[in-house]
Parts: structure tokens; sequence; C-alpha cells
């Protein structure tokens, strides 16, 4: 965790979701996890698969590879909304998902260098509403998206080239002409769960993990609670709740220090 690399949040953090940010380079592709993509160019290449899983000790798996962020307790609330996050060897991606379980088909987005925030996930919300849990407290989404940014840019550090890497999930309300944070126009149901913004550095073809374990939804009848249970905030932005066990990997890979770059 590199806190000092970038200025605090609130002197940067315009962000205008109506419009979101053109995508010019772009690139959506299939392929198989065992695959590495050479990309001529620095940025970030983001892969999504699944796992059906094959044992319940997924975590102690993961925790074989890679090593944990550098801020202990970030790690420690990430985990508690659901979020299991390794900072790995791109090359071990193929062991962990075999390890884990059996892996669907892979999408790849390549994004290169994103100066500007931009959502790299989003969920839209059912009209019907989700009760959403992060940091202890509970939110009625039902409108909206729960959306997560990204930013990310190739830096000359001392031992070389690194990517540094930032993630920020939020509930996104859309308006007539965007939120700018801070500002009086935001609708007062957005949120920015700032508390759980991921920053790092990453060395050429290491990768940011994020691991979610959905679950089926568990409906609870008593005498004061009827209806579906709640739901962290990450297993509600990685698509949960779900019929049937799964695990969603996101992977965050560095691409630096190419010759084109120079």
């Amino acid at each position: 965790m590199r806190a000092s690399l970038a200025p605090p949040l609130f002197l940067f953090f315009i962000c205008v979701y109506g419009c979101n940010t053109p995508q010019v380079n772009k690139v959506t592709l299939t392929a198989p996890s065992s695959a590495r993509i050479i990309i001529p160019g620095s940025g970030i290449a983001i892969r999504s698969f699944s796992v059906v899983p094959n044992s319940i000790d997924f975590e102690e798996t993961l925790h074989k590879f890679g090593e944990d962020l550098g801020d202990p307790q970030l790690q420690q609330r990430l985990a508690s909304e659901g979020m299991t996050v390794r900072i790995i060897d791109a090359i071990d991606v193929p062991a962990i998902a075999a390890s884990l379980g059996e892996p669907h088909e892979e999408k790849f987005d390549w994004h290169g260098q994103i100066m500007n925030w931009r959502d790299v996930l989003q969920r839209k919300m059912p009209s019907s509403g989700m009760l959403v849990t992060a940091g202890g407290i509970s939110h009625l989404v039902d409108h909206g998206y729960l959306t997560l940014l990204a930013r990310g840019w190739q830096m000359g550090m001392e031992d070389g080239n690194q990517l540094y890497l930032q993630l920020l999930p939020v509930w996104h309300v859309p308006t007539d002409h965007g939120v700018v944070l801070g500002k009086e126009n935001a609708p007062s149901e957005s949120r920015v769960f700032s508390e759980l913004m991921i920053e790092c550095l990453l060395e050429n073809d290491q990768a940011l993990l994020v691991v979610t374990q959905l679950e089926p939804e568990k409906v609870i009848t008593g005498p004061l609670d009827e209806g579906p249970s709640a739901i962290r905030l990450g297993e509600a932005l990685m698509g949960g709740p779900v019929v049937d066990p799964i695990q969603t990997f996101l992977l965050f890979e560095a691409h630096v220090g190419f010759e084109g770059d120079k």
C-alpha cells in the first residue's frame, strides 16, 4: 500500500457518472485463463471469470499464492465485505483456478493506461431492491448501480517501471448532468465507499486478484424479519446472490515497460 503516492481523495476525485468516460482504448476478447495475452503497450488488462468450487476452503488455497496488501486493516475490511484480495504473479492464475474448481469462460478487457476514473465493473440494481451492507451499515439499494471505478498508469520508480493502480467501489445514482462528488447536486443516496479504496504498485506480470464467494439467497422468516437477508457489498457488486455457489475472479494485470512506451 503506497498511500503517499496519491493526493488526498477529496482533492482529485471529480467523477461524472451521467456520461461514462469514453473507453476508446478498451478491447474485449475471450481467452482461456491459462493464456497470457501480450499487448503492445502499457496499461491494465482486466480479466473476469468464474469457478465452480470443489472446496469450501478457498481462502486457505488463495493464501498459498502471492501476498496481502500492504495495509492489514484494509485487507480485513475488504474480507468483511466478501472480497479476498491478493497481489499475485499473473502466471499463477491457471494454477489458482485449477486448485479451486472448474473455471468457466473468461472475459478479457484491455484498458490501457486510465488517467481518469472509469467504471470497469457495473451492476444495475433491480427495481425490487437489494439490502446491501457495507461497514456494518445497511443500504436499501433499489435504483442506480453498484460500480467499481479504476484508474492506473505507468510510473518510473527507483527499481524500474511499475503500474500504479487504484480501485474504488461506489453506489452510483446517475443524474442528467452527472455527479460531482462533494457538491450539493449529488443524489443523497449516492455512496462512495472510500474506506475500501485499494491502492497498490504492480510490477510487470503482477496482478491484483479479487475473489468473491457467491452463495444462494437465504430467506429469513421470524418474529421480526421476513424476506431475503442482507448481502455484503462485495457479493452484491460481483453478482450475488446466485442459485448455486460460485466464485468470481476479477484480475487486474499490469503491463509495463514496453519498448513502444519509451
